[in-house]
């Protein structure tokens, strides 16, 4: 179970996220939405520890996040697995490399500064390919890929972590409508044949109706709507994108 408990930060006189409280069940798979800017990169960066909090609590399974340091958050940034916008790959090494990169806070760091994976690593990689359909571009450089392949490849990277938690952050903002519905299939079906719980920011209604069956809605930096999608109404939609997008 994640807890998060009167949650902010603060930039200088800017409040990005104002006493967030809201808990996520193992196994949910739940839509974080919002205008730009609105505070949803901010959440999911916090709860992943990429951001310090100004203050507030989060807690995993009963274990105090927010006050994790050295080894232990590196093992918390393994455990919750982050997928960014804009892939966050390393252009110049191969597809597998990108995806080993994942397993690095499991090897003593002489490997991982070497990039001696271990055989069993390199299996465990190229079967999360295999699961996202990209095994054959492998051995290619990740630059020679289309955008939709690259995020697959960032969603294996994650795999490989053996993660108990995913945060996608605008995982399909970059991508045409049809990488679009491969991306969300694949974290649905991760979400639903591995039990993994996943929190995934989007900007587009329409996806969250499709693909979460529980939405929070966030509003200068506030949590404005926590329910079920088919309790999202047309007054708070419009109290969340400032305009019916119903």
């Amino acid at each position: 179970m994640l807890e998060i408990t009167a949650l902010s930060r603060t930039y200088g006189n800017v409040r990005a996220l104002e006493a967030v409280s809201l808990s996520v069940a193992p196994g949910e798979f739940v839509g974080v939405i919002g205008r730009s800017g609105a505070g949803k990169s901010t959440l999911l960066r916090l709860i992943n520890r990429l951001v310090e909090p100004s203050s507030g609590e989060i807690s995993f399974n009963g274990e105090t996040v927010s006050a994790l340091s050295g080894r232990e958050l590196r093992d918390w940034r393994r455990r919750c697995a982050m997928i960014f916008q804009q892939f966050n790959l390393i252009d110049r090494l191969s597809v597998l490399d990108n995806v080993l990169v994942g397993r690095v806070a499991m090897l003593p760091r002489w490997r991982s500064w070497t990039m001696a994976w271990p055989v069993a690593d390199r299996v465990v990689a190229i079967e999360a390919l295999e699961r996202l359909g990209i095994s054959e571009h492998a051995l290619k450089r990740a630059d020679q890929l289309s955008g939709g392949q690259q995020q697959r490849v960032a969603i294996a990277r994650a795999l490989v972590q053996e993660p108990q938690l995913i945060l996608a952050d605008e995982p399909v903002a970059s991508l045409d409508p049809h990488s679009t519905r491969t991306v969300m299939d694949s974290l649905a079906r991760i979400n639903r044949e591995d039990g993994l719980t996943v929190l995934c920011n989007l900007h587009h209604l329409d996806l969250a109706r499709e693909y979460c069956r529980r939405v929070i809605g966030v509003a200068a930096g506030r949590v404005v709507f926590d329910g079920p999608i088919e309790a999202l109404d047309a007054a708070t939609i419009r109290m969340i994108y400032g305009e019916d997008e119903a």
